[in-house]
């Protein structure tokens, strides 16, 4: 799948979030235009909080100060959703008011053996967008379920596999999904996850990239995700049917 670092939103949506807006004339009724990215929190002593996206790109927000401390440590990966500001912050590529931001769930890859499988799961899930960065792979998700118990989603490998990587490169990996005791009903789930990178790729400096099997909800598909050099921001910008920040997975 193409890099995505911007998930740009094509629709408006009210700016009175988290306590985190600065006050608006009425003149749109309220609304503005908002842009969701994934990211992680820049925080040295001494200088004021920021977000560096997977292109290394950063968004210098003006209300950074009001952030919850939960959110102030450095790397932390958040999932933002901002107004760009007109004006420029020197040193920084953007300048932002956010509305809302949560944290991302950040795991692991880790093993699958016949004794964890049925722990692990393998429920369907939608994969909705898919991208790596030097640290991470992030997906973009949804599921089926009503939203009463928090789903499990993980990243496994499988070290009986062989070859592995493949002859083409890149290495194989599964998206699992556990359901665990959420209903499943006609009603969708949004999450968002990043998965850690770091060993796998000093284990094998010359991957091409990755291919990731999913059960999805029309069967299972495997998704190629290369490397490859970051986009310019104008090429990560993309379209999505964003919803809410994710309180589904764990």
């Amino acid at each position: 799948m193409k890099m995505k670092k911007f998930l740009l939103v094509g629709l408006l949506g009210v700016v009175t979030l988290c306590g985190l807006s600065s006050c608006d004339d009425d003149d749109d009724g309220g609304y503005v235009p908002f842009s969701y990215a994934v990211g992680d929190m820049v925080v040295k002593d001494g200088s004021e909080p920021y977000i560096q996206l997977d292109s290394k790109q950063t968004l210098f927000p003006s209300n950074g100060g009001r952030l919850p401390n939960y959110l102030l440590k450095d790397g932390k990966r958040v999932i933002v959703n901002f107004s760009f500001l007109e004006g420029q912050r020197e040193g920084y590529d953007y300048y932002i008011l956010i509305n809302d931001i949560d944290s991302v769930l950040v795991k692991n890859v880790i093993p699958i053996t016949p004794e964890t499988t049925d722990s692990i799961g393998n429920d369907p899930v939608n994969v909705l967008d898919m991208w790596t960065s030097d640290k991470y792979l992030t997906v973009q998700f949804e599921m089926r379920g009503a939203g009463y118990e928090k789903h499990m989603i993980n990243l496994v490998r499988d070290y009986s596999l062989s070859p592995n990587p493949d002859e083409d490169g890149y290495l194989q990996l599964e998206l699992r999904h556990n359901r665990l005791n959420d209903p499943e009903v006609e009603h969708f789930l949004w999450g968002v996850a990043s998965f850690r990178l770091e060993d796998l790729n000093m284990e094998n400096p010359d991957l091409k990239g990755l291919k990731i099997k999913v059960r999805t909800p029309h069967g299972t598909e495997v998704y190629p995700c290369d490397f490859e050099k970051e986009d310019s921001g104008e090429e990560a910008i993309s379209e999505t049917q964003e919803k809410s920040v994710s309180t589904y997975v764990r």
